[in-house]
């Protein structure tokens, strides 16, 4: 079974409940207005270098993860978000063949502190998973976009308070967003879609990683 086919039952599920599928519809939509996965980096761009704490509070740089091998970089929006956990646990699964091709894989959240340990610990994940604070390299990435008012009432609804799980009132989340940058940091791959519901295959992922190598 794919990742999609995965998602496809979360998102029937999620669109029996009229105010939720109005809400998702709401994010589409704006962010399909302002044509927002039209900004994001794309294949052959130079991704910027960075530095984030990781779920361990200790600091990961992007130029010596680079070192080390092609490195896939993994937008999510928090483990409040049903795709976002599903997609981490299946990324988890395929870790053997990420690494096998000699990649590395980072994930990257809104997310700060206890928050950010959690998804880690409660997914079993092994890779790292790094906060993206106040969503800086998400904007240079090009991925971040400022929730709508009605995803954030739902959210606010949910018991979800982005403002206390990112430290900051901006409400930016980052559209789902996988890129795969081999050493030169030049990327190779680029999967970005206004529709989170939608996510890279990871067999795809790996079939650029080993092409690289």
């Amino acid at each position: 079974m794919s990742l999609k086919d995965d998602l496809d039952k979360i998102r029937a599920h999620g669109n029996a409940d009229e105010r939720i599928r109005l809400a998702y519809e709401a994010v589409v939509r704006q962010l399909g207005r302002a044509e927002a996965a039209d900004r994001a980096l794309k294949v052959g761009d130079t991704i910027p270098s960075f530095m984030l704490p990781n779920a361990e509070g200790h600091i990961v740089f992007s130029d010596d993860l680079l070192r080390r091998g092609p490195l896939v970089v993994n937008f999510f929006r928090g483990n409040w978000c049903p795709y976002c956990r599903r997609t981490l646990e299946v990324l988890e699964t395929a870790l053997p063949n990420i690494t096998a091709t000699g990649g590395q894989l980072v994930a990257l959240t809104p997310d700060t502190g206890s928050h950010l340990a959690a998804t880690k610990r409660n997914h079993g994940l092994t890779y790292e998973v790094l906060s993206d604070v106040d969503g800086a390299v998400g904007l240079q990435f090009g991925v971040l976009f400022r929730a709508p008012d009605p995803y954030r009432e739902l959210l606010a609804g949910r018991g979800v308070d982005l403002p206390a799980r990112h430290g900051n009132e901006g409400w930016f989340i980052p559209m789902p967003a996988t890129f795969v940058v081999d050493q030169q940091a030049v990327i190779r791959y680029a999967f970005v879609d206004v529709d989170f519901t939608r996510r890279a295959e990871p067999a795809d992922i790996v079939g650029i990683l080993r092409a690289i190598r």
